[in-house]
């Protein structure tokens, strides 16, 4: 009935393939994992030296947001220092 319309959806024909060269984004982080797990097993010390990095890494980038954001801040806060004072008087009767 509406086969003809930009907004029609087939669910059911069967023909999906993926991009060709789509299952090497599933392949190579998984490959990578199952390499560091095997890492980690031959060498524990490793999962230290990896947590540790992870860690060191969130400081950094945290440490240098919230100075971004200090910064923006104050410059923001300079701009405003000039102050405007308005005086509102009730309108006279007619």
């Amino acid at each position: 009935m509406y086969t003809q319309s930009p907004f029609f959806v087939r669910f059911r024909s069967g023909t999906f393939a993926p991009p060709l060269g789509a299952s090497w984004l599933l392949l190579a982080p998984g490959i990578a994992l199952i390499l560091l797990a095997l890492a980690i097993v031959l060498w524990p010390e490793l999962l230290a030296y990896l947590v540790a990095g992870a860690i060191l890494t969130a400081g950094i980038l945290l440490t240098g947001w919230g100075w971004a954001m200090r910064q923006s801040t104050r410059q923001s806060m300079r701009g405003q220092s000039q102050q405007a004072t308005y005086k509102i008087y009730p309108s006279e009767p007619s």
